[in-house]
């Protein structure tokens, strides 16, 4: 409620005593329980509330005239006001929205009340029901305000709320330590300058000014955009928000860092190995594609390489199944320091692991099964006190285009390495067999 209004209030109470000759006027919000609340009072009166329920108020009908006040229970409160019992008390409905039993309570001490008075304070009632009306719908807003208000400084995201004039603003404490500002009210035209300077230090400050620009004259524009700001990220959403019949806007920073990485992680987790850290089997049919995809584009050779560390058995028998584990995790750290970075590399299952690899020449393929057998026997591999010599058979299979696309080239691939990697094994272990190279039909 305004000071004008509560003003007004007072005044229309004063008016009503001074004609009705009243010792105490009171305009009560009263809601439907009976609880009431003095809004105004002549003579002026601290607010206070009580509850007038069982007071008779509400039950009995109002003629023209006040009437002995003797079979109604007033509150305390209300006698303490009067500095005394009432004689004679009149009341005059003005119900308010939300306070249906709201009114004008007029109370004599000693002198009679005039004839009449209804009548007369009837016209007061709308006004004065109006002004309570006002009354409650201030306080509600104050409420709506202050929740607002404890929200806006309490989440954790920085809020920038601009005005529907487009002339203030209110900035949220998070929002004041990315931009380097002041937390609370400020002019909008003060913001746009470190709005653009943390804008202007991201990453991809690029990108953000060209979509931010090209919805410059649009004022319902919608976007939730990543600023990347070195290893933080902040989700940035904006959108226009409609209050007292203006279109404003607001702009709400969230910091998804922690989110990303997380996403990230768990990325990383359903394509690796969780043994030995390398792409698992699946991570890497998924990717053979792209590989195979680019060979074709670039005219390159593309081969699958097939790994399988020789005598693991014996090895998990003479040193335990750890020294085992271990020995898995320096191979496929020795066999993918010996591959380039494009290749791909995977663990297959138990003690083999796979590579695809692409290569301008054919005879690329066999020196760099060759690079990645020397790499792991080169020496042996230290587990606890015990050293342990190590080596890899290594069958590979070197690929044309064939009917039926990528899938089923990556498929002949890996059966050739496979029969390859099979004559290794028998041959002796810790050396290198290819898989004759068959070409692609030619049609005639």
């Amino acid at each position: 409620m305004t000071t004008s209004d509560s003003e007004a209030l007072a005044a229309l109470c004063q008016f009503a005593r001074l004609a009705s000759h009243a010792d105490l006027v009171m305009a009560m919000e009263v809601e439907d329980g009976g609880r009431a609340t003095w809004a105004a009072a002549a003579p002026a009166l601290p607010s206070s509330s009580f509850n007038l329920a069982r007071s008779g108020l509400f039950e009995h009908t109002w003629g023209d005239d006040a009437v002995d006040a003797a079979g109604f229970r007033l509150p305390t409160a209300v006698i303490h006001a009067l500095e005394g019992l009432p004689a004679r008390l009149l009341y005059v409905p003005a119900p308010s929205h939300g306070a249906p039993l709201s009114g004008l309570l007029l109370l004599w001490r000693n002198q009679p009340a005039p004839v009449g008075l209804t009548g007369q304070m009837s016209l007061l009632a709308k006004s004065v029901a109006r002004l309570l009306s006002a009354r409650r719908e201030a306080a509600r807003q104050v409420i709506v305000r202050n929740q607002f208000l404890d929200l806006f400084d309490s989440v954790p995201a920085g809020i920038v709320l601009i005005d529907g004039d487009g002339v203030g603003a209110a900035v949220n404490e998070h929002a004041a330590a990315l931009l380097g500002c002041i937390a609370g009210n400020h002019r909008a035209a003060d913001l746009a300058g470190p709005m653009r300077a943390l804008r202007q230090r991201c990453d991809n400050h690029t990108e953000l000014e060209l979509a931010y620009s090209a919805q410059m004259n649009n004022d319902q524009f919608a976007a939730t955009l990543n600023w990347t700001l070195g290893e933080r990220t902040l989700e940035v959403d904006t959108h226009p928000v409609r209050g007292n019949g203006a279109h404003g806007r607001i702009w709400l920073f969230t910091d998804v860092t922690a989110d990303l990485l997380m996403a990230a992680e768990l990325r990383r987790l359903a394509s690796s190995d969780p043994l030995t850290g390398v792409p698992n089997r699946r991570h890497f049919e998924e990717c053979s594609a792209q590989i195979i995809a680019a060979r074709e584009a670039n005219g390159r050779a593309v081969a699958v390489l097939m790994v399988d560390v020789d005598h693991f058995k014996k090895i998990n028998d003479t040193y335990g199944h750890p020294a085992g584990d271990e020995v898995l995790k320096v191979v496929a750290r020795r066999c993918r320091d010996a591959l380039r970075e494009r290749d791909l590399f995977a663990r297959f299952g138990g003690e083999e692991f796979i590579a695809l690899l692409a290569a301008s020449a054919v005879d690329e393929i066999p020196a760099a099964a060759e690079r990645l057998r020397h790499a792991v026997a080169a020496e042996p591999i230290l587990v606890g006190g015990d050293r342990i010599s190590v080596s890899v058979s290594v069958g590979g299979a070197i690929g044309e285009a064939l009917p039926g696309g990528d899938q089923k080239l990556l498929e002949d691939l890996i059966s050739r390495a496979d029969e390859a990697l099979y004559e290794a094994k028998t041959s002796g272990r810790n050396q290198v067999r290819m898989a004759a190279l068959q070409l692609a039909p030619v049609d005639l």
